[in-house]
């Protein structure tokens, strides 16, 4: 053992020797760290199978009502199944977990995921159900309300969606653009008002909206109504140019067309009339252009992008099918080939 004597004062032999130890400590924390890792790899898999045998969740669900497994343990499997989409094994596992907690504050929090898994898995009624539950508890949870909104509006109960905008309103949420969209989408779906009532009810709402003026818009073309001059002399075209792109020019009144610098470019474009030469939209514009030498080979479609979290729709949305947020799509215009009928000659 003379060899490792500290009588020995040779450089290079503290070097290697100093090298040789950096490499087996290295080493064994390697060795230690995979083995480390493989035997939770293991465990987890243990678990999972363990799991998995329980027929219907039933001796699992006794686990957690006993208390032998913590209830964030709980949660944290029932999300990763719902990230899997397993809804129903995430609401047995949520609805043990509320039969063994007692607290107000984690019942609340269990009852809105519960409502939020119902709502994603499509059972909206009961999702309504459960986060009422939550909010009897918690009047002021946001995400409860939050959700509820989405789910009034897919009912269709749109007077209780302002409801509870105007909770959210009183905890200080700015909701004055979602309030303007349900108050239009209650006029225009209200059974008991004629049609010319709705309209009316609309222009009080404010033709200087953007959401007032694409579904009054969207009505009329629907219904078939009259597009009178009256009524659109002030319209931002730009905001329903897809609509207006589908119709013909005879919907609407000459001289309504004749004092609408758009609608003259829009239908010029399309080659049913041939008084606007020129125009700022690149898309229109080059349209007109082939028109006017007799070439209607190219067509126009649109494109949604959400100004929020900028993900684009081929259809267009009053609630972003991403982020939720209300009134934010932009139009966007597309120059292509026009598509012909099978058949055609052309």
């Amino acid at each position: 053992m003379n060899f490792l004597s500290f009588d020995y004062h040779d450089p290079l032999y503290g070097a290697i020797l100093l090298v040789a130890i950096i490499f087996i400590l290295s080493f064994s924390s390697y060795w230690f760290g995979i083995i480390k890792s493989s035997k939770n790899e293991s465990s987890v898999n243990k678990f999972m199978k363990k799991f998995d045998q329980y027929s219907g969740f039933n001796e699992y669900k006794e686990i957690i009502q006993r208390k032998d497994l913590p209830a964030e343990s709980a949660i944290l499997m029932a999300l990763t199944f719902e990230k899997s989409g397993e809804y129903e094994k995430t609401i047995e596992i949520y609805s043990a977990i509320l039969k063994s907690v007692k607290d107000p504050q984690k019942r609340k929090d269990i009852l809105t995921l519960l409502g939020k898994t119902y709502y994603k898995a499509g059972f909206l009624q009961k999702s309504r159900e459960v986060l009422l539950a939550s909010l009897r508890l918690f009047p002021k949870n946001e995400e409860a309300l939050t959700y509820l909104i989405v789910i009034y509006e897919n009912l269709r109960e749109y007077d209780k969606a302002i409801d509870v905008l105007n909770v959210l309103e009183e905890l200080g949420s700015e909701v004055k653009e979602k309030k303007l969209y349900f108050e239009t989408l209650s006029i225009i779906h209200n059974k008991s008002l004629k049609d010319k009532r709705k309209i009316k009810k609309l222009i009080d709402l404010g033709l200087d909206k953007k959401i007032v003026q694409r579904k009054l818009f969207e009505f009329l073309k629907l219904n078939n109504l009259s597009m009178h001059s009256i009524i659109l002399k002030d319209f931002d075209f730009k905001n329903v140019i897809d609509l207006v792109w589908d119709m013909r020019s005879d919907r609407f009144s000459k001289e309504l067309i004749e004092n609408n610098k758009l609608l003259c470019e829009i239908f010029s474009a399309k080659g049913e009339l041939y008084d606007a030469t020129a125009s700022d939209i690149f898309e229109l514009n080059t349209l007109i252009k082939l028109h006017l030498v007799n070439d209607d080979s190219a067509d126009m479609e649109f494109r949604y992008t959400c100004k929020e979290c900028k993900n684009a729709f081929p259809l267009y949305f009053y609630r972003c099918p991403k982020c939720q947020n209300i009134n934010g799509a932009e139009i966007g215009t597309i120059l292509t080939r026009r598509q012909y009928e099978t058949g055609s000659l052309v």
